[in-house]
């Protein structure tokens, strides 16, 4: 069985560059998330321990790691379509084989690595809800992309599900706490809340490698080409200030965690608002700015040393924890001073590793497994 699609593009390097570069930022958020910042007061001088405090509190909530995870999602829709836009028939065996070793390869052996450790289980569910959603919008894509004529009416049709799933569970269901959305809505839930964002990815993908599908009259519905078009739109303004777009991102994912806290450190004015609230909200924001990066690619010297860096973020993202979970087990002080800066390096350590030996190869074999199938002219017609 193949499905087919007649896809014609390619893609500008500066852009994979691009996105191999915030790949690797957004994993440093969720890492600089889940080990908090540096304790600051402990390493200024006493007479500034209110600027230690005070650079603490900022930090805590300029690194968002959910408001990172969605932008992951917004990335792996983009990279998934951007990566598949050319066969013109997806074999669904090989695409499964493909994309599964290539993701959950990596997953089960450090899952029998850190089984042993007393509390590595622990610490990898706190990234492995993620995988989840991202195996189900990898299970589902080759039965969405012939289908992407409405891909319009897609991205809306779940963000309206979302919206009526979240009223449910906050109107008549018992959340498991606040900030608890995947405890609460479990994974098709999450995944659910998360796919509008997902989709869009493809959605850019799809505008910027099948432009001269979108100039015949018909080949996508009225919604599709209006987002397109308003996507084209919002991205031709805000090209022109890539640097405030930027700042915007990290202050509306900081804003993300300003209003799930009930610290006295925030403001009494600002309501408490759950993050199945705020994060969809954010995804808006991030499809933006990801099509926006994406349709201004950059060669600068700073974008190839993080797309570097980029090339082992999964890894990163995956085995970060991993550290506390080794570190654990020693007699390490983690009320040390520079106790911080030892676990990130050895968090960096550790994932580096991991992606030389066990990531690299499993993408090489899932590369071998895609067996891609190139576009081809359609036969004349009679």
């Amino acid at each position: 069985m193949a499905i087919t699609l007649n896809v014609p593009a390619s893609s500008g390097s500066g852009k994979s560059l691009k996105i191999d570069a915030i790949r690797f930022l957004a994993a440093f958020w969720v890492l600089m998330y889940h080990f908090k910042p540096p304790l600051f007061k402990q390493l200024l001088p006493h007479q500034l321990s209110f600027l230690g405090g005070a650079l603490w509190s900022g930090a805590t909530a300029l690194f968002a790691g959910p408001a990172a995870v969605i932008v992951f999602f917004v990335i792996s829709g983009y990279c998934i379509h951007a990566a598949y836009h050319k066969d013109v028939a997806l074999k669904p065996v090989n695409y499964y084989a493909s994309r599964f070793i290539r993701i959950g390869l990596p997953l089960v052996v450090l899952l029998c690595v850190v089984q042993p450790l007393p509390t590595g289980q622990n610490y990898l569910e706190s990234v492995l809800w993620s995988l989840y959603c991202e195996m189900i919008y990898y299970a589902v894509y080759p039965l969405l992309r012939p289908r992407f004529r409405y891909i319009g009416e897609m991205i809306v049709g779940c963000a309206l599900l979302a919206v009526a799933m979240v009223a449910c569970v906050r109107l008549f269901g018992h959340p498991v706490c606040h900030g608890c959305v995947y405890e609460t809505y479990r994974v098709p839930g999450t995944a659910l809340l998360y796919a509008a964002g997902w989709i869009s990815g493809c959605l850019i993908a799809e505008t910027q490698r099948n432009t001269a599908q979108f100039q015949i009259r018909g080949a996508y519905s009225p919604l599709t080409v209006a987002l397109k078009r308003a996507l084209n739109a919002s991205t031709r303004v805000l090209a022109k200030h890539l640097i405030v777009l930027r700042v915007v991102v990290v202050a509306a994912g900081a804003a993300v965690m300003i209003l799930l806290s009930d610290s006295s450190l925030k403001p009494a004015m600002l309501p408490l608002i759950t993050p199945d609230i705020t994060l969809p909200v954010f995804q808006i924001l991030a499809v933006v700015w990801i099509a926006t990066e994406t349709a201004t690619p950059s060669r600068s010297r700073v974008w190839s040393t993080l797309a570097a860096c980029g090339a082992w973020s999964y890894s990163l993202y995956l085995c970060h924890k991993t550290a506390l979970a080794l570190l654990e087990v020693t007699s390490f002080d983690e009320s040390w001073r520079f106790a911080w800066f030892v676990e990130v390096a050895l968090a960096f350590a550790i994932s580096y590793a991991f992606y030389r030996v066990i990531e690299k190869p499993s993408h090489v074999i899932s590369q071998r497994l895609r067996k891609y199938a190139p576009d081809v002219p359609g036969a004349p017609a009679a």
